[in-house]
């Protein structure tokens, strides 16, 4: 896990080294074990590197092809890359002078072009410079657990792990409005934009070939739910398995402290569960929450811990953690779920004895949770007619001076009578009957007039025809996972210097899951059955089938407190407003409904209009935050 970087002149050489190595040492924090910044021809690359595998010096990056015509820099793992090395060395009598899986990516790359993306189990961000031919090739994994922004303008290509990074290759920060909208509207913002007008970030299982002319971009994998097959529960089941004891194996192997996050549910759990089996004793660290006996499972993990006899270390989350905020949103894109705060200290917590860690992050997209796909089984034919009724309820529920029914227009109903438009639209948080209380006109001219837009862009984007049910898998893929969940993550655990590893993220499963009717994926709608019954064999039933408890911080009762009084100083300092932003006189009036009638949600919009103003001061505009506390 590291950080990478670069800057490439196609038609001018010069040397870009000092501008490469301030990019790394911005993004130190993902790689602080070596910095190297290289030339080769018209290319500078960079990287910093988190050693997890081959911890020798002639494992660090740039890595360079024997004849030097091809280097790379690399940020993630390959982890069946000995699997991958085998079969090379068969199949085209390939020599190898490390143990490292960069040498397996550079070499495969090398001798089968693209095609080595197919082999490859594991997750990455790379690039490869051709010096002979002066032509770049980029590529990213197939669910985008490792991120990738990129600039192309008149021959000069850029590129970097993150927005730290990148913005000291760039020139030109202009802020792109739709990026801002959508943070508003969902609390991130999506592959398919950037805060910054020009930087692009590359989709999940994309890869593109730069030269002086042009960027080509091709996608190697395709998530398809369209090729059914026919299974019985039970034999599902034992595939499930199969595949996840083999992911878990191979996410095992490494030179540095590995161990895992341990939440108290499912997925996690079958995870620590599994993983104890082959790695006896296998420290786990829990986040616990005493403050808020309502969300903390720390009991539940440390069943589950007794159980299959792990090393069990508990993390207790201390409220004045949000104080964490400004660093984070110092290094990254305005990111507002605020789920990352606790990320970031349960991961500070664990580099104390870990630099590896496994997780549970992906269950819930493959097999269902959230409530949501279960309940697009029941939506109503007969009734689609009622979701314009919805769809207007939605946009008014933050209306000033209208009181919303919550109960009315709530997300099942909106599923149930409007099918996947409402839902997409009741998933907006910023409905555009506020907007021009929030922006500016200058500003809202250029807005995607279409709401939900980019929710709705994912499902517009699947070739074929497949049901709601399934739509709803590929669009929590597509859309929340990379977007929000992975984005969460890396930035939570890279902040503390270590790296996580998702084992439901093995396309080996989702390939099969895809392919698996509603009624064995989920019998008679109930969420997750399917993991759930696997949970059965290694879990206390009381734990499988206990209700969800969400990882986040008490929002709503900040937002209850101090924080309607700090954004509201935030929006009158008009620091927002004179970029062409905010309307300061509408969003106070947001502000001051919100803290008259509490509507149920809208702390969500406060809180990403929250997390961008204290951004622009920290990332955009280089301020010190000074010591003003959040709590």
């Amino acid at each position: 896990m590291c950080g990478i970087a670069g800057k490439i002149s196609f038609n001018t050489f010069q040397n870009y080294e000092q501008e490469v190595k301030n990019a790394c040492e911005a993004m130190a924090y993902r790689g602080p074990d070596n910095i190297t910044v290289n030339t080769i021809g018209n290319a500078t690359l960079g990287h910093c590197r988190l050693a997890i595998i081959d911890l020798s010096p002639e494992a660090n990056q740039p890595f360079y092809s024997e004849d030097k015509r091809y280097s790379i820099v690399f940020n993630g793992e390959i982890y069946n890359y000995k699997e991958v090395r085998s079969q090379l060395e068969k199949e085209f009598d390939l020599k190898f002078r490390t143990n490292s899986d960069t040498e397996v990516l550079l070499k495969g790359f090398i001798t089968i072009g693209p095609q080595i993306l197919d082999r490859l189990r594991g997750m990455w961000a790379f690039a490869v410079w051709d010096n002979q031919n002066q032509e770049l090739f980029i590529a990213r994994d197939r669910f985008g657990e490792k991120p990738l922004f990129y600039y192309f303008d008149n021959g000069v290509f850029l590129f970097a792990s993150n927005l730290s990074g990148i913005s000291n290759l760039l020139t030109n920060k202009e802020l792109n409005p739709k990026a801002i909208s959508e943070l508003f509207a969902y609390q991130y913002i999506s592959q398919q934009q950037s805060i910054y007008k020009g930087v692009t970030k590359l989709l999940p299982a994309q890869f593109g070939y730069v030269t002086k002319d042009e960027l080509k971009l091709s996608s190697y994998w395709q998530l398809k739910y369209d090729e059914k097959i026919d299974i019985s529960f039970e034999d599902a089941q034992l595939k499930v398995e199969e595949i996840m004891h083999s992911s878990i194996q191979e996410k095992l192997i490494s030179d540095v402290p590995l161990g895992l996050f341990l939440s108290g549910g499912n997925d996690s759990g079958l995870v620590a569960a599994i993983a104890s089996h082959y790695k006896k004793g296998i420290t786990s660290v829990t986040l616990s929450t005493p403050q808020n006996p309502e969300l903390d499972e720390a009991m539940y993990a440390q069943q589950i811990a007794k159980l299959q006899g792990l090393n069990y270390n508990q993390v207790d989350l201390e409220i004045d953690c949000i104080n964490k905020l400004p660093q984070l949103l110092s290094m990254i894109e305005p990111f507002a779920d605020s789920s990352i705060i606790p990320t970031a200290a349960v991961s500070e917590k664990a580099k104390q004895f870990l630099t590896v860690v496994l997780t549970g992050d992906g269950g819930d997209e493959i097999f269902g949770g959230y409530g949501i796909p279960a309940l697009l089984n029941r939506i109503k034919p007969s009734a689609l007619p009622l979701a314009t009724i919805m769809d207007e309820l939605s946009n008014r529920r933050f209306q000033p001076g209208w009181k919303y029914p919550p109960k009315v227009a709530n997300i099942e109903r909106m599923i149930s009578y409007g099918g996947l438009n409402s839902y997409c639209n009741a998933m907006d948080y910023e409905p555009s009957n506020i907007r021009k209380l929030l922006f500016k006109s200058s500003f809202l001219n250029e807005l995607e007039t279409e709401q939900a837009y980019f929710q709705k862009s994912i499902i517009r984007s699947y070739k074929g025809n497949i049901s709601n049910h399934d739509m709803m898998f590929f669009l929590g893929v597509k859309g929340y996972l990379p977007d929000d969940f992975l984005m969460k993550v890396d930035t939570g655990t890279m902040y503390a210097s270590i790296e996580s590893r998702a084992p439901f993220l093995d396309n080996r499963l989702i390939e099969f899951t895809s392919k698996l009717k509603p009624e064995v994926l989920m019998p008679n709608g109930q969420e997750k059955l399917l993991l759930k019954k696997i949970c059965e064999k290694y879990l206390p039933k009381e734990i499988v089938y206990k209700k969800k408890t969400g990882f986040r911080i008490p929002v709503r009762d900040y937002f209850n407190g101090k924080w309607t009084d700090l954004l509201r100083g935030y929006i009158k300092e008009g620091i927002s407003s004179d970029l062409g932003i905010i309307n300061i006189e509408g969003s106070l009036k947001l502000i001051d409904w919100y803290q008259k009638a509490r509507p149920s949600q809208m702390e969500k919009l406060l809180f990403s209009m929250l997390v961008f103003e204290i951004w622009l001061r920290v990332f955009h505009l280089k301020q010190q935050f000074g010591k003003t506390e959040l709590l």
